[in-house]
C-alpha cells in the first residue's frame, strides 16, 4: 500500500513519501511528503582533523567516495591552520550538479563545509554530537491562503539523528480581506498590516491563553500575490472548552513581498490535497 504523503520530484525521478535514495555517493536522501531531506555519508569531511595535525587538508583517495584528511609536515603548520581555517571549501562534482538541480546550498563556517540541504541555511550542532549533521530545511508555504492552515518542513534535529516532518500553525491574512482587485489604481499597496486589536489563535476548536497582535500579508496592485517573505515560529499555549491545554508552534509573520509565485486562487492550494500529486522546487 501507498504511505500517505506528497511524492518527491527530484533529477527528473519520481520518489514516493518515504522513500530512501543515494543522489551520489556522498548523501543518503529520504522524501518527506513532498519535501527531501540528506544526510551525509562522509562525516569525517565535515568534522575537524587532529588538533595536532599540520596543514591539514582533504584528498581524494583511489577507488573511495568519500575524501580524508592528511597533514602535510612540509609547511609551516601556524600558517597553514590560519589559511585552513579563513578558507571556504568549494564544492565537488557531485554536491554542483545538486546545488544546480535542485536548490541544494552549501553553507561554510568557521571554515568547515557543511551538508548541502533544501531551502533555507540549516542549523548544524555536529559538535554537540559528532554522528549526527543536525540539517533543517525551509518551512513550506502555508497550505491556505486565509484563514488558519499549516506549515511543514524536515528536520533530524531529534536524540535519534531520524528525518521527521514537523509542522506549524499558519495564517497569511484573515479570510474576507480585501484582495488586490478590489483596491482602487494607484492606491498604495499595503504588503504587511498590523491586527488593529489583539486576537486569539484558534486551532482544533480550542483557542490560545494569550492575545496576540500578528502582522498580515496584504494586497497587491498589479495583479502579483502578496505572501511572506520572513516569518519566526514561536511556541503558543492553547486551551480547549474541557480545560484541557497544549502547546502548538505558530509562524508569526515578520514582512511580506508582492510576486508572482502565487498559490492557488482557493483556500487550500490543490497540491496539498491531491494524494499522488508531483511537489516541485521552485524559487
Amino acid at each position: 500500500a501507498q504511505s500517505e504523503g506528497r511524492p518527491c520530484e527530484y533529477n527528473s525521478k519520481i520518489y514516493q513519501n518515504g522513500e530512501s535514495f543515494q543522489p551520489n555517493c556522498k548523501h543518503q536522501c529520504t522524501c518527506i511528503d513532498g519535501a527531501v531531506g540528506c544526510i551525509p555519508l562522509c562525516p569525517q569531511e565535515l568534522s575537524l582533523p587532529n588538533l595536532g595535525c599540520p596543514s591539514p587538508r582533504l584528498v581524494k583517495v583511489p577507488g573511495q567516495c568519500c575524501e580524508e584528511w592528511v597533514c602535510d609536515e612540509s609547511k609551516d603548520a601556524l600558517d597553514e591552520l590560519e589559511g585552513f581555517f579563513s578558507k571556504e571549501f568549494g564544492l565537488d562534482d557531485s554536491e554542483g550538479e545538486l546545488t544546480r538541480n535542485n536548490e541544494l546550498i552549501a553553507i561554510v563556517k568557521g571554515g568547515l563545509k557543511m551538508l548541502p540541504v533544501f531551502g533555507t541555511e540549516p542549523q548544524s550542532r555536529a559538535f554537540e554530537n559528532p554522528k549526527c549533521i543536525v540539517q533543517t530545511t525551509s518551512w513550506s508555504q502555508c497550505s491556505k491562503t486565509c484563514g488558519t492552515g499549516i506549515s511543514t518542513r524536515v528536520t533530524n534535529d531529534n536524540p535519534d539523528c531520524k528525518l521527521i516532518k514537523e509542522t506549524r500553525i499558519c495564517e497569511v491574512r484573515p479570510c474576507g480581506q480585501p484582495s488586490y482587485a478590489s483596491l482602487k489604481k494607484g492606491k498604495k499597496c499595503t504588503k504587511t498590516k498590523k491586527s488593529p486589536s489583539p486576537v486569539k489563535f484558534t486551532y482544533a476548536g480550542c483557542s490560545s491563553v494569550k492575545k496576540y497582535r500578528p502582522k498580515y500579508c496584504g494586497s497587491c496592485v498589479d495583479g502579483r500575490c502578496c505572501t511572506p517573505q520572513q516569518t519566526r515560529t514561536v511556541k503558543i499555549r492553547f486551551r480547549c472548552d474541557d480545560g484541557e491545554t497544549f502547546t502548538k508552534s505558530v509562524m508569526m509573520i515578520q514582512s511580506c513581498r508582492c510576486n508572482y509565485n502565487c498559490p492557488h486562487a482557493h483556500e487550500a492550494y490543490p497540491y496539498y490535497r491531491l494524494v499522488n500529486d508531483i511537489h516541485k522546487f521552485r524559487d
